[in-house]
């Protein structure tokens, strides 16, 4: 785990796992993305769709040190560096998406004592509920206790447009606010 001791700055890593051509839930990730940073903190975005992993073989812990491919171990080094992490995800069948549970297979201590959140979200009025249960459970079997705040949304596609940004930027900024300050707080307590 690494920070800047001088500004007090984080490394955050969001973890998003859709796959699907026309995805809606990157822009949520944008808009996180962006909030993260204007706040003086470091991000770093985990998608299926840009690192490619293969279904799960492996985990990174049983390769050689010299056979590990080099998409596992460019994720390895974002998931050891940082300090706290968010994950978000649409809800597929009432679970997360299998590319997301594909990432968490692969890695252990890279989560272990590190403060998490679930955001989710959803095309219709629901905002993805029903998957905050399996993935709390799934980052506290991690050992990345899950914080009780998150940012959940509804009908995506009519609240951030294509570059991540809000139709209601008070209202997000409110609800970033709470569960990124809640985040931060644990964050310091767990990194000192």
């Amino acid at each position: 785990m690494q920070r800047n001791m001088k500004s007090n700055m984080y490394n955050f890593t969001i973890l998003y796992g859709s796959t699907r051509k026309k995805r809606l839930g990157i822009r949520f990730v944008d808009f996180i993305n962006r909030k993260i940073k204007s706040k003086g903190h470091k991000s770093s975005i985990v998608d299926p769709l840009e690192v490619k992993l293969p279904l799960l073989d492996k985990r990174y812990a049983d390769f050689q040190k010299s056979k590990v491919p080099e998409n596992i171990k460019k994720i390895q080094r974002v998931l050891k560096k940082s300090n706290a992490f968010i994950v978000v995800s649409a809800e597929y069948n009432h679970m997360p998406p299998p590319a997301l549970i594909n990432i968490f297979n692969y890695y252990y201590s890279e989560f272990n004592r590190k403060p998490s959140c679930v955001c989710t979200y959803s095309s219709g009025d629901f905002a993805g509920i029903r998957v905050q249960s399996p993935l709390r459970a799934m980052l506290s079997q991690l050992g990345c206790p899950p914080i009780k705040f998150g940012m959940y949304q509804p009908k995506i596609s009519h609240f951030f447009d294509k570059k991540g940004l809000p139709s209601d930027e008070l209202d997000a900024d409110k609800r970033f606010n709470l569960f990124f300050d809640e985040l931060l707080w644990y964050t310091k307590v767990l990194n000192t």
